[in-house]
């Protein structure tokens, strides 16, 4: 009933199957831990990305507020409307009679990677009247 294969017929023996799976789960198992390192990094960069949009946008505000209403601004707040919750503080300081500088730190309120952001932005009181005016 058994049928004798000649040696060149023969199929392939349960070892090389077992060293092709080893060979494969190795390569596998590497792939999975430079995804998982892919995508952790994507997760950092996404963070950043975001942290630089709120800190630009906070830096304009502080640029959009009429000067004598700087110190209005002194405090923190927290947003979490966006995927990326922080949050964000000013500081005011009078440098001089018509000087003021505004500190913003938007830190992530989260436990992650990334760490506080801090911006400076420098205002000056804007003149009374033009030097152009003639009256």
């Amino acid at each position: 009933m058994w049928r004798r294969f000649p040696d060149d017929q023969r199929g392939v023996s349960l070892i090389e199957v077992l060293i092709a799976l080893a060979i494969l789960s190795v390569v596998v198992l590497s792939l999975m831990g430079i995804m998982w390192q892919m995508g952790r990094h994507n997760r950092i960069a996404g963070g950043v990305g975001a942290r630089s949009a709120a800190i630009e946008s906070a830096a304009s505000l502080a640029l959009a507020v009429r000067w004598d209403s700087l110190t209005a601004l002194i405090g923190c707040t927290a947003d979490s409307s966006t995927g990326f919750p922080y949050t964000r503080c000013f500081e005011v300081q009078t440098l001089g009679p018509s000087l003021r500088q505004v500190r913003v730190i938007v830190s992530p309120a989260a436990a992650t990677l990334l760490k506080a952001e801090t911006v400076t932005v420098q205002r000056s009181r804007p003149r009374s009247r033009s030097p152009l005016n003639i009256n």
